[in-house]
């Protein structure tokens, strides 16, 4: 956005105000009125149409209430909308992989219905996080899709869920996601996640915490030539090479990459060539771990690292999204991930947008972006609960 010199910051809002008034809610049409469900042959029924099955979710998400109670208070505003035992027997009609492949599709379609600056500001930005993220299970232990964790809330079992988030300096935006399945490794997990960003975006940089810092991570990802950084966890290698170089508590003022050949515990004889630095973590020294022949310094690969707990806080954003249910079906509780990461996504291109406005022109008056924000609230809330 280009602005003459001579222009107030008065009348420079009164323009904005003029010209992109509008954008906040083209942005809300475009993501949540997508009609995403008519995929789902299930939700297509006789009496009911996708679209009247997707606001009694997006009614359920808004209030984190539960499926009935969204149901009753579609109902009792006079309008027809099914009953909560019609939504879950159109949610156990769906298997795990059907439903899996159909979040990924509606990702993606969100993503493409995104206008094109915020499009382009993730796509130029090419930074790809992926994380798992865990969601509580209370249930029958012997379920095969869950897993167990020592962490212990109020339960140590768990769904999990393989999410990849597109980062920009403005804003993230979640483009897929898996389910972790028990007959499944981490290799096998990452590289069908990557498979299916690859459909969307051509990524450049890869962020990942130790757990997927593997020799066949690692090397796969190598070959595809996509830089990548995360931390590794500290193996025999690791330890003698970080005692070698980094005895001295002044180590670190003598940070610095070094190369270091990593063997697969599986197979000796694969091998990978990555590049490691000490990093210190609440005064306990990690490893950092980056693809061969990126030229980064130290300083700058903790900057970029700490991106990833962005993903971290809007995991726990989503949940602020999330539907209150007890089902155990893999299947209900996939969908209901998935329209928590759809509302998230909707209000992160929203942001991504306002910020953009806010770099672009420094002097913007602040009172205009609080304005700006509280009326696109204000429709969004009201488009959807209203629709």
């Amino acid at each position: 956005m280009n602005y003459k010199k001579g222009w107030s910051k008065k009348r420079r809002g009164k323009s904005l105000c003029a010209r992109n008034n509008y954008r906040h809610e083209k942005i809300h049409q475009k993501l949540l009125h997508l009609n995403l469900l008519k995929e789902l042959s299930p939700f297509n029924t006789r009496n009911y149409n996708s679209k009247e099955y997707f606001a009694v979710f997006e009614q359920a998400s808004l209030h984190k209430t539960s499926i009935k109670q969204a149901c009753l208070m579609k109902r009792l505003q006079g309008t027809k909308y099914p009953s909560p035992e019609q939504v879950m027997k159109c949610c156990r009609k769906i298997s795990p992989e059907t439903m899996t492949n159909f979040i990924n599709s509606a990702l993606q379609s969100q993503f493409n219905a995104l206008p094109k600056n915020i499009r382009q500001q993730l796509k130029n930005s090419g930074t790809l996080i992926i994380d798992f993220h865990q969601d509580c299970y209370y249930g029958n232990k012997d379920n095969p899709h869950v897993r167990k964790s020592k962490v212990k809330k109020s339960t140590n079992l768990f769904y999990e869920y393989l999410t990849a988030d597109l980062y920009c300096k403005n804003g993230c935006f979640t483009i897929a996601i898996l389910h972790r399945a028990p007959n499944k490794d981490i290799f096998s997990l990452t590289k069908r996640l990557l498979k299916l960003v690859e459909k969307v975006i051509s990524f450049k940089v890869v962020i990942f915490d130790g757990e997927f810092a593997t020799v066949d991570v690692l090397d796969f990802l190598q070959h595809m030539g996509v830089k990548f950084l995360g931390r590794k966890s500290r193996t025999v290698r690791v330890k003698a090479h970080l005692n070698t170089y980094y005895r001295s508590p002044d180590w670190e003022n003598k940070r610095q990459w070094r190369p270091i050949e990593l063997r697969s515990k599986n197979s000796r004889s694969k091998t990978v060539c990555v590049e490691i630095c000490p990093q210190n973590v609440k005064k306990e020294m990690k490893a950092m771990v980056k693809s061969l022949g990126w030229s980064i310094t130290p300083k700058y690969a903790d900057k970029l690292y700490r991106k990833r707990f962005n993903i971290e806080t809007g995991y726990r954003d989503k949940h602020k999204f999330q539907i209150f249910t007890c089902t155990k079906i893999l299947s209900t509780r996939l969908l209901i991930f998935l329209i928590s990461a759809l509302l998230w996504n909707c209000w992160q291109g929203f942001l991504i947008w306002i910020r953009a406005l806010k770099i672009y022109s420094k002097d913007l008056p602040r009172e205009f972006l609080i304005q700006l924000t509280a009326h696109w609230v204000k429709f969004s809330l009201r488009k959807m609960l209203y629709s």
